[in-house]
């Protein structure tokens, strides 16, 4: 099979521009359910804003603090914690100067603004399909983003942030690389995993941009929120950890994770101990970890290169189900593993490798799924789809023979 002739900028701009507009209107409707969106996740992000903005910092990680101000703003006796780090919280602070029915509307619009950036700097590696009206509804259709622009999650930004890191590492940018990598530590849980696979791979100057963010983000840290804030933190995600059943972190719950720790806590609830599941979740992801890294390694020395984006995709369809936590806003991702499984030139070729990842990606495509694992908390069924998504990904990788384009 030949490739598709790729489309002409005027084509994709086009198309780049109606995308823009509708979603444009849709984050202005999202007004009309304000009082609603008083229970979505921003709200937690703007109370933590608000704390920041209050001169409260140290206090950010008291759960009473959060509760006060939660009180306060939405008059909830519930509050939807904040577990994000300290340094994302600065940028919190800026949009708390706003209403929150501005600030959320704005955030929204921000999260627009990153999404179309995102289909614009990967559509040269997804010549697939062609169309760019079709592209454009490829990625403006996947579902798990549309949770996140209502909930007014910071997933986009990460799923931007990985997008850069695997541009660059296209490009032999390794240390750039890292730094975009490192920017993304605001969810430190899908990060650490695949900034794990990438130094097991031995990649030195990914690895070195990547500390040198994290370091930045540490200062920031330290600046928001103090030595204290930054201690209260570390306590607070322990205790999440020692007491899961906390009525405080309901946020958390085992359902709710598509990841082997909600897998395995859903399916034995009630048979082992928190500590003997989270023992059997670490037992499971160090492996997968482990051979995701192996495999890709043995790539970049028998490929040249040529199975980046599969590997790519692998690692981070890996990195979220042996993450400690992840939710269904994070599933935004996955995108852009199936932008890059689509966009190489082994998927050209028939396969069973293909034949699999076609119908994982049917299913991840799949509202009524979703809806329907939503209503049960059930998301945690999803595990076995993502990591047979991996396995073939890493399949057909081992198949690919074709030079780059």
């Amino acid at each position: 099979m030949t490739a598709a002739k790729p489309p002409t900028r005027q084509e994709d701009q086009i198309a780049l521009g109606l995308t823009a507009a509708l979603l444009f209107v849709v984050v202005v409707l999202l007004t009309a359910v304000l009082d609603g969106a008083r229970r979505f996740d921003f709200s937690s992000f703007y109370t933590a804003g608000v704390i920041i903005r209050q001169g409260n910092g140290p206090r950010l990680y008291d759960l009473g603090e959060q509760a006060r101000v939660e009180r306060q703003l939405f008059n909830r006796e519930n509050p939807l914690i904040y577990l994000h780090p300290p340094f994302e919280a600065l940028g919190f602070a800026a949009l708390a100067r706003l209403s929150y029915v501005k600030a959320y509307v704005l955030w929204g619009a921000i999260n627009v603004l990153l999404w179309l950036f995102f289909q614009h700097l990967l559509r040269p590696y997804t010549p697939i399909p062609r169309n760019p009206i079709c592209y454009f509804w490829l990625c403006s259709l996947f579902f798990p983003f549309w949770v996140t622009l209502f909930q007014g999650q910071s997933s986009v930004l990460l799923l931007l942030l990985f997008s850069l890191t695997f541009v660059c590492l296209r490009r032999g940018q390794d240390f750039r690389a890292g730094v975009f990598l490192g920017l993304g530590l605001g969810k430190f849980a899908l990060v650490l995993p695949f900034a794990l696979i990438c130094l097991l791979r031995g990649k030195w100057r990914l690895t070195a941009g990547f500390a040198v963010a994290a370091c930045g983000l540490g200062v920031l840290s330290l600046m928001a929120v103090g030595p204290a804030g930054v201690r209260s933190y570390a306590s607070l995600l322990i205790d999440t950890v020692r007491n899961p059943d906390n009525p405080a972190y309901r946020i958390i719950r085992a359902g709710a994770m598509p990841n082997v720790k909600g897998f395995f806590a859903t399916l034995l609830a009630g048979r082992l101990s928190t500590l003997y599941i989270s023992g059997l979740a670490a037992a499971v992801s160090a492996p997968l970890v482990l051979f995701v890294a192996w495999r890709w390694k043995q790539e970049d020395k028998g490929r040249k290169g040529n199975t980046t984006g599969l590997m790519f995709a692998a690692a981070l369809a890996v990195s979220l189900i042996t993450a400690p936590y992840s939710f269904m806003s994070d599933l935004t991702l996955m995108l852009l593993a199936v932008l890059l499984v689509i966009g190489s030139s082994p998927w050209l070729e028939k396969s069973a490798q293909r034949v699999v990842l076609t119908v994982m990606m049917v299913v991840l495509y799949c509202p009524p799924m979703y809806i329907l694992l939503l209503d049960r908390q059930a998301i945690h069924i999803l595990v076995p789809v993502l990591g047979a998504f991996a396995l073939a990904a890493i399949s057909l990788a081992r198949r690919a023979e074709l030079p780059l384009a």
